[in-house]
């Protein structure tokens, strides 16, 4: 998938307290991302990151500053990019700033250079990203997000290796026999032949309510199938 269909469904959180500045950055980026959030202080929760794909910040802001924003950010979230766009052009800036965060742009700014070079940090991280009828696979991180509301679906581990053993062998029909033993070892295959059942039924609810995804072969075992094929 081309990195502009994948920057439409990403989230972008800014943090600039020049109102020329901040208003043009809400409106250019609004083109380019699915959400973007516009802060001009420090008054917001970092809880409220966990939909943020990419930040974008500046180093003077009211209260506080870009640098301490980015290590509070990297310490709960060390995934996320973090782009520092300021006037704070120094060479000790610059070094700090890639220190702590992924990216270094000093204003003025060219904004389609801006874009370009969140593109490359987005490609790098979400390059994986594979969008499955209703949901959102990163290959990556083995991590499973709704392709509407772009939230990510929590799952057990042992969904998780379920799941994602069912998808690296996409349209491929597995035996029960060949899932059990890959998530739980042939030593404890005849323990957990219920258990199977049940761990498909709980992913059926969280990722395939509409039953289109994991297929059950009767009388054999399971099969995720690509339904855009």
């Amino acid at each position: 998938m081309a990195i502009e269909d994948i920057l439409k469904r990403l989230n972008i959180f800014v943090l600039e307290d020049d109102p020329d500045i901040s208003k043009f950055l809400n409106l250019f980026l609004s083109d380019y991302f699915n959400k973007v959030t516009v802060k001009t202080d420090n008054r917001f929760n970092y809880s409220d990151f966990e939909n943020i794909d990419i930040f974008l910040l500046d180093i003077e802001i009211p209260f506080d500053s870009g640098y301490e924003v980015c290590k509070r950010i990297k310490t709960v979230y060390p995934n996320k990019p973090v782009v520092f766009l300021t006037a704070h052009s120094q060479l000790d800036d610059k070094i700090k700033g890639l220190e702590l965060g992924d990216d270094f742009i000093p204003k003025p700014f060219e904004p389609l250079e801006l874009i370009a070079r969140l593109k490359n940090l987005l490609k790098d991280r979400y390059g994986e990203l594979v969008y499955l009828d209703d949901i959102i696979i990163d290959k990556r991180a083995h991590l499973i997000s709704d392709s509407v509301t772009g939230t990510r679906i929590p799952l057990s581990e042992t969904e998780n290796k379920i799941f994602f053993y069912l998808y690296d062998n996409i349209n491929v029909s597995l035996s029960r026999e060949q899932i059990i033993n890959h998530v739980w070892g042939i030593e404890r295959r005849s323990s957990q032949a219920n258990s199977l059942n049940v761990y498909i039924n709980s992913l059926r609810n969280k990722v395939d309510m509409e039953g289109k995804l994991i297929q059950t072969i009767y009388g054999y075992g399971y099969k995720l199938s690509n339904v855009k094929e």
